[in-house]
C-alpha cells in the first residue's frame, strides 16, 4: 500500500511538472520574492566579537566598558605634507573644530607636559626620592667645594653626576608626549573619541565622513599642502566591511561564472543553466531570508556561504540534467523525465541529508560562529535539493517545449515493428594491474599523510587571518611611530582605590610569571596623582633644604632651576589634572575609572595571545577574590577565547561529522557492508588531505577549520551517486557508470572546487585560507571517492569472477548486497567493466 501510494504521488508530480510547469514556477517565484524581501535586510558584521555569543563574559565586558568609555576605540586622523610648525597649528585648529561637533566626545593631540614636569617630584615613589636626595646631596657638596677658594681638588675622587645626569636618572616615569606626532614632526595624529561605537556601521560611516570632511575643509581654507589619512577602530571597521563585502561579491560572482562554464561544458545545452541555476538561486534567497529572521546578520564565517552553497547546490541539478538527456536519447520526454527523477532522486536525497547532517553537527560547537554556519549551511543544502527536484522537472518540461531535444515518435509509429536495437556500446576493460596501481597509489598517499600529519600546525599569526587594507597598514605605522598600541586592555573599576588594588594584583601576576609575563606596564589616574604624601613631603623637604645656600656659580644651571621649581610645587588632586589627560580615565557618566594595561608582546601571535588572556584571567580572578568587581575591554582576549573554542571544538566536531555521515549512509543503504563500501573511500580521501596540506604549506586556523566537516559531506556525494547508479545498472556496468555518472561527479566536484576556489581571489587572508584548504580537500577526497572507489569496485568484480563459476551472472552484485534480483543481474551481466 505504501509503495503504491508513493508511486501514485510520484506519477502525479511528474504529470503536474509536465502539464502545468508554470504553476510550479509561480509558487517558487512567490516564495523567492518573500525570501528576497527578508534577505535584503541582512547586514554583515566583520568584527571577531560577532563570533561569540552575546552572553559570553568577554562580550558582556566589552559592551559595558564601551558604554562607560563612550565608544570602543578611536578614529585616528594623520595629517602630513606641511612643515612641522604648520602641522601643529593645523592640528590645534582642527581639534577645536572637531570638539565642537556633537558626535565627538573629545580629541587628543597635545598634552600639558609642563604640568607633570613641574610636579615631577610628587610623582616619584618615596624610595626614589630618597635616592634623588642622596645624589643631589653629593652634587651640592661638590658644588660648594668647587666654590671654596681654599679647596684643592687632588683628582682622587671622580666628580658626582651633574644636575643634568641626575635629572635624566630620576625623571618620573610618565609616558606622555607633548604632541602626538612622529619623531621628525612630519606627521601629526589626532585621536578622536566618538559618542558611538564602531560596531554601528551606519554611525561609523557618518562619523568618519564628518570628521574627514571637517579636516579637508580646514585644509582647503588655510593649509592647502596638508593631506589626511584615517585609521583606528572606526576606519578599520569600515574598510574591513568593504573588503569582506567585495571579497564575497567577487567570490560569489566568480563561483557562479565557473559553474556556468562547467554546466555548459558538461551538457552543451543553454537550457541547463536555467534547470541548474534557478533552483540554486531560489534556495540561496530563501536560506538568507531565514538567516535574517533567525540571526539577523552574517559574520566572517557565515559570510562566504554564497560561494559554498552555489558550488554544493548545482550538483543536484547537474545529475538530474545529465541523466535526463542521457535517457532522452531513447525515450519520450515524459518517460525520460520520470526515469531521470526516479534514478537520481534517491542519491541526491541521500547526498543532501548527509551534507545537511554534517553541517548540523556544527550546532554542537561551543563556538557561536560554527553554530550559525552549521545551521545555515545545512538548511541551504536541503533547500537546494528540494528546489532542484520541485522546479527542475518543470524547467526541463518548458525547455522541451521551447526546443525539443529530439522529436517524439507518434503512437502509430511506436506500435509498428521496430528495427533491432543497436548493440549496446562495449566499454573497454582496463588491465587489472593498471586499476590496482591506481588504487594502491591513493592508499600509498594516504599512508604518507598519516605519517606526516603530526607535523601540521595551527596558524598562530593573526595578521594572516585579517583583511589587508590601507587602514590596517596605517594602524601598524602609527603604532610604530607612537611606540605603543593604540588599544591597550582597559579595566573598568569603581574608583581609584580599586584601581590601586588591581595594579597591585597585576604586579603580583607579572612577578609570578617572571620571564613568561606578557605585561609591559599599567597606567591609571593613580600614576598621575601623588599618593603617600607624608613620606614624599619629608623627602622633598630634605631636597628643598639642600638646594638653599648654593653658590652663585651653580644657580645658573637650568636643571638646578628646574629642581627648584619642582620642590616648590604643591600637592594636587584628580581635579587639578589637565582635562585632556583626566578624561581618558573617567567614565562618561562619572561613575567608574579606567586602568590601562599594555602588552609586552605582539598581539598577532596566538601563543602570545593565549598567555595574554591567561594572565588577564589570573588578574580578574585574584582581584575578584579581593572584592574588586571589574570588566575588561580587550579585543586580544576575545581573539584568544575564539582560538581556545576552535581548538576545543575541532576534534569533537570532525569525529561527530564523520559518525553522522556514516550513520546517514547506513540508514539510507540499510547494510553495514554497503555503508562501509561507500564511506571507506571518503575517509581514505580525507586522510590524504593531511599530506596535501603539508606539501602545499597550508595550515589550519579558526576560520578555515569550519570547512573540515563540510568536506566529509561534499566528498561522499560522489560515492553515493556512483553507488546508486552502479546498483541500478548491475555488475559489469562500471564503464557506463563512470562514463555518465562519473562525468557528472567530476562536474559536481569541479563546481564544489569552484565554490571554494573562488575564495582564492579574496583580499581577506582568512577567507583565502578557506579556499586553499577546501580546494585541497575537494581534490584529495575526489581521489578517494571517484578514483579509488570505482577501482575498488572493478577489483572486487574481477576477484569474484575468478572465484565464482557463475562469473558475471550476478554473483558479484549479490556478494556486495546490491539488492539486485537474479533476473536483473543476468540482464546486465553482459556489459563490460572499465
Amino acid at each position: 500500500m505504501a509503495r503504491s501510494l508513493r508511486q501514485r504521488w510520484f506519477e502525479g508530480f511528474i504529470q503536474v511538472a509536465v502539464s502545468r510547469p508554470w504553476y510550479v514556477l509561480l509558487a517558487a517565484a512567490l516564495l523567492t520574492l518573500g525570501g528576497m524581501a527578508l534577505a535584503s535586510r541582512l547586514e554583515f558584521r566583520g568584527s571577531f566579537v560577532e563570533l561569540l555569543p552575546q552572553g559570553a563574559r568577554e562580550v558582556q565586558d566589552l559592551t559595558r566598558v564601551s558604554q562607560k568609555a563612550g565608544g570602543d576605540g578611536y578614529l585616528v586622523i594623520l595629517a602630513k605634507g606641511d612643515t612641522p610648525e604648520r602641522l601643529k597649528a593645523y592640528a590645534r585648529e582642527l581639534k577645536a573644530r572637531l570638539e565642537a561637533l556633537p558626535e565627538v566626545r573629545y580629541v587628543e593631540h597635545s598634552y600639558d607636559v609642563e604640568f607633570f614636569r613641574q610636579h615631577g617630584l610628587l610623582l616619584l615613589p618615596a624610595d626614589r626620592l630618597a635616592e634623588l636626595r642622596k645624589d643631589l646631596a653629593a652634587r651640592v657638596r661638590y658644588e660648594r667645594q668647587q666654590a671654596n677658594p681654599f679647596y684643592i681638588d687632588l683628582g682622587a675622587t671622580p666628580p658626582p653626576p651633574s644636575f643634568e645626569e641626575i635629572s635624566r636618572k630620576h625623571s618620573p616615569d610618565v609616558s606622555m608626549r607633548e604632541y602626538l606626532s612622529n619623531a621628525e614632526g612630519t606627521e601629526v595624529y589626532l585621536m578622536l573619541k566618538p559618542m558611538g561605537t564602531a560596531g554601528d556601521l551606519d554611525f561609523a560611516r557618518r562619523f568618519v565622513d564628518l570628521a574627514m570632511g571637517t579636516g579637508r575643509e580646514l585644509a582647503r581654507e588655510r593649509y592647502p599642502a596638508v593631506t589626511l589619512e584615517a585609521t583606528g577602530n572606526f576606519q578599520n571597521r569600515i574598510e574591513e566591511d568593504a573588503v569582506m563585502r567585495g571579497d564575497l561579491s567577487r567570490a560569489g560572482t566568480l563561483s557562479a561564472l565557473i559553474a556556468v562554464g562547467l554546466i555548459l561544458l558538461a551538457t552543451r545545452r543553454v537550457a541547463a543553466l536555467a534547470v541548474v541555476g534557478v533552483p540554486v538561486m531560489v534556495g540561496l534567497v530563501v536560506t538568507f531570508g531565514v538567516a535574517q529572521l533567525s540571526i539577523g546578520h552574517l559574520n566572517v564565517v557565515t559570510g562566504f556561504l554564497v560561494a559554498i552553497l552555489i558550488g554544493l547546490g548545482i550538483e543536484y541539478g547537474v545529475h538530474l540534467c545529465m541523466r535526463y538527456w542521457e535517457e532522452r536519447r531513447t525515450q519520450a520526454s515524459r518517460d525520460a523525465l520520470a526515469t531521470a527523477v526516479r534514478g537520481t532522486f534517491s542519491g541526491a536525497l541521500t547526498s543532501a541529508l548527509t551534507n545537511a547532517a554534517a553541517f548540523f553537527v556544527l550546532i554542537l560547537a561551543q563556538f557561536h560562529a560554527f553554530n550559525q554556519f552549521g545551521f545555515l549551511a545545512g538548511l541551504g543544502v536541503l533547500l537546494a535539493v528540494f528546489a532542484t527536484y520541485a522546479m527542475g522537472p518543470s524547467l526541463l518540461a518548458i525547455a522541451e517545449r521551447l526546443r525539443p531535444a529530439r522529436r517524439d515518435e507518434p503512437l502509430a509509429a511506436a506500435a509498428a515493428p521496430q528495427a533491432p536495437a543497436a548493440p549496446e556500446r562495449q566499454w573497454r576493460r582496463w588491465p587489472t594491474p593498471v586499476i590496482a596501481a591506481l588504487a594502491l597509489s591513493v592508499v600509498g598517499f594516504a599512508a604518507y599523510s598519516v605519517v606526516i600529519a603530526p607535523r601540521l600546525g595551527f596558524e598562530t599569526d593573526m595578521r594572516k587571518l585579517k583583511g589587508d587594507s590601507p587602514a590596517s597598514r596605517l594602524d601598524d605605522h602609527v603604532t610604530e611611530q607612537l611606540g605603543q598600541p593604540l588599544n591597550p586592555a582597559i579595566f573598568l573599576v569603581d574608583d581609584l582605590t580599586q584601581a590601586a588594588r588591581v595594579e597591585a594584583v597585576i604586579a603580583e601576576v607579572k612577578a609570578r610569571n617572571g620571564e613568561d609575563s606578557v605585561f609591559l606596564r599599567t597606567t591609571s589616574l593613580n600614576d598621575l596623582v601623588p599618593g603617600d604624601l607624608q613620606r614624599r613631603e619629608k623627602e622633598i623637604s630634605g631636597i628643598r633644604d639642600l638646594l638653599h645656600g648654593l653658590p652663585e656659580s651653580a644657580l645658573s644651571d637650568p636643571r638646578l632651576q628646574e629642581f627648584q621649581r619642582m620642590v616648590a610645587a604643591k600637592p594636587y588632586g584628580v581635579d587639578a589634572l589637565p582635562v585632556e589627560v583626566r578624561r581618558r580615565f573617567e567614565a562618561t557618566d562619572g561613575h567608574g575609572t579606567f586602568l590601562l594595561l599594555f602588552p609586552s608582546v605582539s598581539n598577532y601571535d596566538t601563543d602570545d595571545l593565549k598567555r595574554w588572556a591567561t594572565q588577564i584571567d589570573e588578574v580578574v580572578e585574584a582581584a575578584t577574590a579581593r572584592g574588586v568587581e571589574m570588566s575588561v575591554l580587550d579585543s586580544n582576549r576575545i581573539a584568544a577565547r575564539i582560538f581556545a573554542l576552535v581548538r576545543a571544538d575541532g576534534p569533537l566536531i570532525l569525529w561527530s561529522a564523520a559518525a553522522v555521515v556514516f550513520l546517514v549512509i547506513l540508514v539510507s543503504l540499510r547494510s553495514l557492508k554497503r555503508a562501509l563500501l561507500v564511506t571507506g573511500p571518503l575517509f581514505l580521501g580525507m586522510t590524504c588531505l593531511a599530506g596535501g596540506m603539508y606539501l602545499f604549506g597550508v595550515q589550519l586556523n579558526f576560520i578555515n577549520a569550519v570547512v573540515l566537516p563540510n568536506l566529509l559531506a561534499i566528498a561522499v556525494d560522489n560515492s553515493v551517486h556512483l553507488y546508486h547508479r552502479y546498483e541500478e545498472e548491475g555488475p559489469g556496468s562500471l564503464g557506463k557508470v563512470v562514463r555518465h555518472t562519473g562525468l557528472a561527479a567530476v562536474v559536481a566536484t569541479l563546481s564544489n572546487a569552484a565554490g571554494y576556489g573562488a575564495l582564492l581571489v579574496a583580499n581577506h587572508q582568512g577567507l583565502r585560507s578557506i579556499g586553499q584548504i577546501a580546494l585541497l580537500g575537494v581534490v584529495c577526497t575526489f581521489l578517494g571517492t571517484t578514483v579509488f572507489f570505482p577501482a575498488l569496485l572493478a577489483l572486487l568484480e574481477r576477484w569474484k569472477e575468478r572465484r565464482s563459476p557463475v562469473g558475471r551472472d550476478g554473483t558479484v552484485v549479490r556478494s556486495l548486497e546490491l539488492g539486485m534480483t537474479g533476473e536483473d543481474a543476468g540482464s546486465s551481466g553482459d556489459r563490460k567493466s572499465a
